[in-house]
């Protein structure tokens, strides 16, 4: 339990140096003299968030530093003991100072430790019920882990020899399992997909250039051939134009040659130059003559003809053509080939890690399902239970008509959660069914079913020290009266602290803290103190709301005092 708080520099205190005993302990005080404070210091503590604002000096840091004895709290002994932190006095000693910029530091038992690790101590040592309770119980979330917190808690008490775990452990843990198997089922079909497209696509193409079936070195050597084609054809039509000169033109060389002589021989004259130029001129026609013969035997024996160039350059088009539609030059395309066909042979579609994946969902769903039905074998008991603890409290809250119902609606699909959603369900009315609570609930009502729940989930667990902060909002009268006998109840066996404004509560307490507030030109300041003897009678007389210290409200409160 809490035993020792001490505050420094936080909200509206200085110093606080505050001891704390087992029991009902409330805290009361003028409205705004910062009743929650103590709260607050509590929450920080043991992980709650923190705020830079809340520094009362900003040049300063905050500290708080609680102090608890866990000499009952095996718990507690053993997560120290994991975490190799020294506990050899059955004292354990949270602290958290916080710096103007709104970081922190914690320490358990002097040792720096992270802010998950103070939380996870924290909660082993402090329950908080905070004033935001009744509108939280609306959220099915809420609702859930109210019933899994009570039914994890009688779960542990009627297991203790076993040790055995709570079945949503197993549930979320197979849970995880499947979404993961899941997951990765989806992610192989989508592969699957893939390869398979990818598969069919290189099928195309592999026998797209099976079907050019092209040479390693055939583009070389039809670029080749196709050189040398052209050149011979070219080669070819020079010829061709040399021998239409030489006789075939009508200007052709061999004509006016012989026209030539012609025109010599009539000259009449047959020595001397013209029959010099004669001879010549016979010999030039007789060269000529050879010359031409030579082309045409040339041309005859079909050089460079063996070879088709339209062939060639049909062949060529269509490899330029698969080679820019494959994005790889004409030379580069053989080996492409290779390439895809290694490929194709490598990215055989298989199915056998798909149905692999599939064997193992369907087994990780009989585990999860096992598990699942366990969960709500022990829900509906803890539900059944919890709701019959419930109604008894509502009942005795001034609510005699109230059924309060936890319906358990199944759900087919695995969850984190379990197989079903879980509803807190309550009728006012006799005979009328029962509903949702944000239906049917007023504000005064939502404050009582609250607290009834609150009351019994704390009655249920281990924790050592409950908190309440106004938990009796909306709730007066003899009413207020039978909420005092329930935290006092509950205090017996616990440390409670309840921040109350009802008197009739204060008066059942076992300690009873006042919270006052003083003020100055400069500053605000609130202190803590507790109170003993004729200050209880006075405070729980202030509460009463009559004229402060008159007979009237002293005696009553003497009387609330003295009843039980």
């Amino acid at each position: 339990m809490l035993t020792h708080l001490d505050v420094h520099n936080y909200t509206l205190v200085d110093t606080l140096n505050l001891e704390l005993h087992q029991g009902l302990t409330t805290l009361t005080g003028e409205t705004g003299a910062g009743k929650s404070l103590l709260l607050d210091a509590i929450g920080l503590a043991i992980g709650n968030r923190s705020r830079g604002d809340a520094i009362l000096d900003p040049e300063n840091n905050a500290e708080v530093c609680a102090t608890f004895d866990i000499s009952a709290n095996a718990s507690a002994q053993q997560w120290l003991s994991t975490q190799s932190i020294d506990n050899t006095d059955d004292e354990c000693l949270l602290k958290r100072i916080i710096t103007p910029s709104g970081r922190s530091r914690c320490f358990i038992n002097g040792r720096t430790v992270t802010l998950s690790q103070l939380q996870s101590l924290g909660h082993m040592l402090v329950s908080i019920y905070g004033q935001h309770e009744h509108q939280a119980l609306l959220s099915n979330k809420t609702q859930r882990n109210l019933l899994d917190y009570y039914s994890a808690n009688l779960h542990t008490k009627q297991n203790k020899s076993t040790q055995s775990a709570y079945p949503l452990e197993h549930v979320s843990a197979s849970y995880k399992e499947w979404r993961n198997t899941v997951n990765a089922i989806e992610t192989l079909k989508k592969q699957s997909d893939a390869l398979t497209a990818q598969y069919e696509l290189l099928s195309y193409q592999v026998e797209e250039l099976n079907q050019l079936a092209l040479g390693s070195d055939e583009v070389k050597t039809l670029e080749k051939q196709q050189k040398e084609v052209s050149q011979a054809q070219a080669s070819k039509d020079f010829c061709l134009q040399a021998i239409h000169c030489t006789q075939e033109s009508d200007e052709n060389i061999q004509g006016l040659l012989f026209r030539t002589l012609d025109a010599l021989n009539k000259t009449g004259i047959h020595s001397g130059p013209i029959e010099e130029a004669t001879e010549l001129l016979k010999t030039a026609l007789i060269n000529t003559e050879e010359a031409t013969r030579t082309l045409e035997s040339w041309l005859e024996s079909g050089t460079g003809e063996e070879l088709n160039l339209e062939a060639i350059e049909a062949r060529l088009s269509e490899i330029y053509t698969i080679a820019r539609k494959h994005k790889v030059s004409p030379n580069e395309l053989h080996t492409h080939h290779q390439a895809l066909i290694t490929a194709l042979e490598k990215l055989t579609p298989s199915d056998e890690s798909l149905s692999a994946l599939e064997a193992k969902l369907a087994e990780i769903e009989l585990t999860y399902h096992t598990h699942a039905k366990a969960l709500s074998k022990v829900r509906r008991h803890a539900a059944n239970k919890l709701s019959k603890a419930i109604n008894k409290q509502l009942h005795a809250l001034s609510m005699a008509n109230a059924n309060f119902e936890i319906a358990l609606s199944e759900k087919t699909e695995p969850n984190q959660y379990g197989n079903e959603s879980i509803q807190f369900l309550i009728s006012t009315i006799p005979g009328k069914e029962p509903g949702l609570i944000s239906k049917i609930a007023s504000g005064g009502e939502l404050s009582r079913i609250s607290l009834a729940i609150q009351v019994e989930a704390a009655s249920s667990q281990t924790v050592p020290s409950l908190v309440f902060d106004e938990v009796d909002a909306g709730i007066g009268g003899s009413t207020g009266n039978i909420v005092g006998k329930l935290l006092r109840e509950l205090g017996s066996g616990t440390q409670v602290l309840c921040v109350t404004h009802l008197a009739q509560v204060a008066s059942k307490a076992h300690n009873h803290l006042k919270v006052s507030k003083t003020t100055s030109k400069r500053s605000i300041r609130s202190t803590i103190d507790s109170l003993k003897g004729q200050a209880i009678v006075e405070e729980v007389a202030r509460m009463l709301g009559g004229p402060e210290g008159t007979n009237t409200s002293i005696e009553h409160a003497k009387e609330m005092l003295l009843a039980d």
